[in-house]
């Protein structure tokens, strides 16, 4: 405890490179979006013709309230948060913020016997749209340049701890990037877990730097002793001590806390969607698919002529999707593939072998032989999947939902197919927006099944406007 307490008196000015601390990423975040209010603001002076004087100045000191809200929100940094509960915290934050704005600068407006200026409602909008927008944008050039993520140690060992580290590593947008695994509960160690070093508490010094930068430690509860967590805890080395329960597995971000008497328990939440629930995302699915079909039809028919010529062959492509217990329906899609495309990729394992083996771990291949040249940008761009909107309005599909795997797949599924079976196959999902080409078989499977336990209508919209950046930046394969 002494090396722990040693390690906190070293001198944090100086960055780690990869790391920062807490303040630093909440103080870089706060002044982005200081400098984006300055930069309304300036607009604001430049071309509205506001009023003078008291009211004049309250509104544009109102404007300070939107940073204002996120940080009372808990957003600068907001490390821990995952992305759906950040969109939600920030869209609550920037509308909570444009009610108070609207009503001071309208009560300033009439003390100072002022008309509100008329361009002040859509400057309000505009401002919380783009302290809404620029949130993730801001966060993903902090994690480009290493100032997002804070140091994490992590106490307990085994394959828990293990797990840990690769979560963690798993959504960066977390902003806890594991250190290392501090181990005294194992006879023995490896000498690392997914790239992460795993050490006795003695042999911290190894670490001290990162030490003094941390403040977030994570304690596997059932391997840590009772009492180096109660010295954690009560010498002030970090700032917060999270303990993951033996059940951390069944744990959702719908479970709550609850006391029973002088002690805590989890709540765990059932993974089958409420009645409710459901319903309203099939209210939701058949409202914004109906519009989208709708405003999308020309861009459809484009793109069937444009198949139509490409290559020889029918212009849909439907193909069995499994829908949950025995139920199946037919996807359908842009072709995207040759008629003969089975033929083509048993000819190219034959040559390379390599790829057969890439394509048994993720399904997919970079060159895929019998993808047409209007299919590459097709996939790329995940248009061949627009067809499957008819697949939403037939009740077949959802916007945002699991994976729709094909009937091969099945077997592989394993336990996971009790909870994919839940809810309706998705167009889009949470694996799809989350380095869709770069993940295994099995954390497919782990997202979607994460999908399906947090099941909210936050989270449907942050896939919603992931699949929309996906689109645009061609991140489809």
């Amino acid at each position: 405890m002494d090396l722990l307490l040693e390690a906190q008196r070293t001198d944090r000015r100086r960055p780690i490179r990869g790391y920062t601390t807490e303040w630093r990423a909440g103080g870089l975040l706060l002044a982005f979006d200081a400098c984006l209010v300055l930069l309304l603001v300036a607009l604001w002076q430049a071309t509205a013709e506001h009023a003078s004087g008291l009211a004049g100045a309250a509104t544009v000191a109102s404007f300070i309230l939107f940073p204002a809200a996120k940080l009372l929100a808990g957003l600068y940094p907001g490390h821990g948060l995952s992305r759906a509960q950040r969109l939600q915290q920030v869209c609550l934050a920037a509308a909570g913020a444009l009610v108070l704005v609207m009503g001071l600068a309208a009560f300033m407006a009439r003390l100072g016997d002022a008309p509100l200026p008329a361009a002040f409602v859509p400057a309000g909008l505009v401002a919380a749209a783009l302290l809404v927008i620029s949130d993730p944008i801001a966060r993903r050039v902090l994690v480009r340049l290493g100032r997002w993520c804070q140091p994490v140690f992590i106490f307990g060992g085994g394959d828990t701890a293990g797990e840990v580290v690769r979560q963690l590593k798993l959504y960066p947008h977390l902003g806890l990037a594991p250190v290392c695994i501090v181990d005294d509960s194992s006879v023995y160690i490896p000498e690392e877990e997914h790239g992460v070093p795993v050490v006795r508490f003695k042999e911290l010094s190894r670490h001290a730097d990162a030490l003094a930068h941390a403040t977030t430690a994570v304690a596997v509860e059932r391997l840590v002793e009772r009492s180096l967590i109660l010295q954690l805890y009560t010498t002030g080395i970090f700032q917060r001590i999270l303990l993951v329960p033996a059940c951390h597995d069944l744990i959702s971000l719908k479970s709550k806390v609850r006391r029973v008497g002088g002690m805590l328990s989890i709540e765990l939440a059932s993974d089958r969607p409420s009645p409710t629930a459901a319903l309203g995302k099939r209210a939701f699915d058949v409202t914004v698919g109906s519009v989208v079909l709708a405003l999308l039809s020309p861009l459809m028919a484009g793109i069937a002529l444009w198949v139509a010529f490409d290559s020889p062959g029918p212009i849909l492509f439907s193909q069995p999707r499994w829908a949950g217990e025995s139920r199946t329906f037919q996807a359908l899609k842009f072709r995207t593939m040759h008629a003969d495309g089975d033929r083509r990729l048993k000819r190219h394992f034959l040559r390379n072998p390599a790829a057969e083996r890439l394509y048994e771990k993720y399904r997919k291949l970079d060159n895929d032989p019998r993808v047409t040249r209007a299919g590459r940008f097709l996939r790329a761009t995940s248009l061949d999947e627009l067809p499957q909107l008819i697949n939403v309005l037939r009740g077949e599909m959802s916007l945002v939902g699991p994976r729709p795997y094909t009937m091969d797949e099945l077997s592989r599924l394993g336990p996971a197919r009790q909870i994919l079976g839940l809810t309706r196959p998705g167009i889009s999902g949470f694996w799809q927006v989350s380095g869709r080409n770069q993940r295994t078989f099995r954390e497919r499977i782990e997202m979607d099944c994460y999908y399906v336990r947090n099941l909210a209508i936050w989270l449907d919209l942050w896939i919603l406007y992931r699949t929309v950046v996906a689109v645009v930046t061609r991140e489809g394969k």
